[in-house]
């Protein structure tokens, strides 16, 4: 297993861009995505026409904003849990560009965001599990539906940053970057943002292609390691031949007080003696993979092969759970893209890159190690692609088959497998001290 080179794609080429007209389409590449993606910023300033936007300030400390003006502007934006504060900053000072001046109108008549990266996690408040006894009749006699209290304290992340770029920002246009939260999603388009979805899947794909990967006759499925992940899957069935499975994640409730936990089952699928593909949208801890990878080689999959776009790799945690997964013989490569970099803008924030050393001999090892696959010219062309366009359709037409639509989960499921699983329905609050209340 060794570290996947960057190679030019022939699913996208920048040079099949028209040149951006400066008088018509800009780009504002704010200060926490410069200092997260410094090689990307270059790459995009170096492309495309620039919008001014000065942060200078008064006497006392004051902040003065200083904006350019432009039809039509692009702003790349990375949002993860070390750099919140800036991201959410520059999201504030957006407004420079496209608040309403009166008479004269606003500065950008069009600002659209590029999010790279975004954790939409914290999508929806949390669930709790019913106490005995407070679950209704009604819910206890439908199979498809999962009665739950929501947790009064724990608010949703992403409508706040919906409301944000809707209200204060003015942003028309969200493309978010393998993006698996359809909740999000619908929370951006009920605001009036519309939103187009994209996936790295396309070139990961080709990357295993062209490194050998996939060369053989060996029966090849595609499965996503939980329900965010079925849209994926099920197109990358649809477009690339590769047999279909479904992992479920669910939560098994425990009624003692105690956390519940989560199991992963594989409830549609045969994975005896084929190459499975296991996709996912990130990777944090490296816990989901190294479990889902487990389950696969327990129902008997031959060879196992992880792809995932964003390497968060949060805390310490993922650097051993990857090795884990890593010295695995059946598991032939582990792949993400480096739309997160491994150096990262907070001092002692840096990843590294998780290998091992596997004997391979008397007196030889081989060194087996999480692969990257560069993908700034691929963010350079999306940006493109919005700078050429005029409306979320426009760049979904453009982006062709790169674009992954967000669809409800649970009913992709039902078209895929014919089967219902219990949905998560919120019939009571879970507030202070413990206290639950039905609607």
């Amino acid at each position: 297993m060794s570290v996947v080179e960057k190679t030019s794609s022939k699913l996208f080429s920048l040079d099949s861009l028209s040149p951006v007209d400066p008088a018509q389409s800009k780009i504002h590449v704010p200060w926490s995505y410069r200092s997260y993606k410094p090689k990307s910023t270059e790459q995009l300033q170096n492309l495309y026409p620039k919008i001014r936007f000065q942060e200078s300030s008064f006497a006392n400390g004051m902040w003065l904003l200083l904006a350019g003006e432009a039809p039509n502007v692009v702003m790349p934006w990375i949002m993860n849990g070390d750099n919140l504060a800036d991201a959410m900053l520059d999201m504030f000072l957006a407004h420079a560009f496209t608040q309403d001046r009166g008479e004269f109108g606003p500065n950008v008549q069009n600002l659209s965001v590029l999010s790279v990266f975004g954790d939409w996690r914290q999508d929806l408040p949390s669930k709790k599990d019913l106490p005995p006894g407070m679950r209704s009749e009604v819910g206890a006699e439908q199979e498809d539906v999962e009665e739950v209290a929501m947790a009064m304290a724990q608010s949703s992340w992403s409508l706040a940053v919906a409301s944000l770029m809707k209200h204060t920002a003015g942003v028309k246009n969200l493309v978010t970057v393998d993006s698996h939260s359809f909740p999000a999603s619908q929370q951006f388009e009920s605001l009036g943002i519309d939103t187009v979805n994209i996936t790295t899947a396309k070139l990961m794909i080709e990357s295993l292609r062209n490194n050998g990967y996939l060369k053989d006759n060996m029966p090849t499925m595609i499965v996503g390691v939980d329900f965010g992940n079925l849209a994926l899957a099920k197109k990358l069935h649809d477009e690339e031949g590769f047999e279909l499975g479904v992992i479920r994640k669910h939560r098994i409730p425990a009624l003692d007080g105690r956390p519940s936990k989560t199991e992963h089952e594989l409830v549609y699928g045969d994975v005896r003696g084929r190459r499975v593909i296991l996709m996912d949208d990130m990777i944090g801890s490296g816990g989901t993979i190294l479990k889902t990878v487990e389950l696969l080689l327990i129902d008997g999959a031959e060879e196992v092969i992880i792809c995932a776009s964003h390497a968060v790799f949060a805390g310490r945690e993922y650097y051993e759970q990857l090795q884990d997964v890593l010295r695995n013989d059946k598991v032939k490569i582990v792949m993400l893209s480096d739309t997160l970099p491994l150096e990262r803008p907070t001092r002692g924030g840096d990843k590294d890159l998780p290998y091992v050393l596997v004997a391979d001999g008397a007196r030889s090892y081989e060194r087996r190690e999480v692969a990257m696959l560069e993908v700034d010219d691929f963010i350079a062309y999306i940006t493109g692609v919005m700078l050429l366009s005029s409306s979320a359709e426009e760049i979904a037409n453009r982006m062709g088959e790169h674009v992954l639509p967000q669809v409800d989960p649970y009913d992709l499921y039902y078209q895929v497998t014919g089967k219902k699983v219990p949905r998560p329905t919120v019939v009571a609050s879970y507030k202070e001290g413990g206290q639950f209340k039905r609607l």
